[in-house]
């Protein structure tokens, strides 16, 4: 890689300047963590008038400093001068100096992208489970909740996989656990059979009853049956309803 740099510094001189007649120009530098720090040295000789066969010295150090990216190969670092110039206006030394740096590039190796297995076995798909149960646990420690836990319904859903999708009504963290044993029952639950499952975790209400529920979310009786224990149902308990929607295979 190669990179010009340029600098500019005006120098006042000890009386005016009729004419340069000698000038050289020196640099050094120290390659640091993050900056390289160095110095321009420049020197020579001017007369005061043109007639003068006098010769005054002078002799000028400029610092400078680069920021260097933490990309670059601070061992392949190489400062040139690539130009100098310069014009005096009365008693003012203009000076415009350019450096060549070369240097390499560090190069960072990619991550390759690990491959996902689309076959399952039952002890992974039970382990992404544990996985999307965690990034809800957060979502639910992580927001606060305004409600009274028995006034809202709050549904979050889980990312689809192995084509079965749940949802989750709870609104505390106190609930989280149970929520978390009522879907691993129903994944241990599920058959093979080409269905797309979606199911729903619910609060139930001083109001409601078995039957009601079974209304509100067009399921039967025995739909519930299937997946809760129906006899001694209480406030505040969770009850498991499903929505099975058999996939179309055309």
């Amino acid at each position: 890689m190669n990179n010009v740099i340029e600098f500019k510094k005006d120098c006042i001189m000890k009386t005016m300047v009729a004419e340069i007649t000698d000038i050289s120009l020196t640099h050094d530098y120290k390659i640091m963590d993050d900056i390289i720090d160095g110095y321009f040295d420049i020197s020579g000789e001017y007369k005061t008038t043109l007639a003068s066969m006098q010769k005054e010295e002078f002799m000028y150090t400029i610092p400078f400093s680069i920021a260097l990216s933490s990309l670059i190969d601070k061992t392949s670092i190489n400062l040139t001068i690539k130009d100098f110039n310069y014009s005096v206006d009365k008693d003012i030394l203009h000076l415009k100096m350019a450096l060549n740096m070369d240097y390499k590039e560090i190069e960072i190796p990619e991550e390759p992208i690990p491959e996902i297995d689309p076959e399952f076995t039952k002890e992974e798909e039970m382990d992404t489970v544990d996985e999307v149960l965690n990034s809800i646990t957060n979502l639910v420690e992580e927001e606060p909740v305004y409600h009274n836990e028995l006034m809202i319904e709050e549904e979050k859903e889980l990312s689809s996989y192995t084509e079965k999708n749940i949802q989750i009504e709870t609104n505390t963290i106190e609930d989280k656990k149970e929520a978390e044993e009522s879907i691993k029952n129903i994944i241990n639950n599920m058959n093979d059979e080409e269905t797309y499952y979606r199911y729903k975790i619910y609060i139930m209400r001083e109001e409601d009853t078995i039957e009601s529920i079974a209304i509100k979310y067009n399921v039967t009786l025995d739909d519930l049956r299937e997946y809760n224990n129906l006899e001694n149902i209480n406030i505040g308990d969770k009850i498991v309803i499903p929505f099975i929607n058999v996939i179309d295979e055309n």
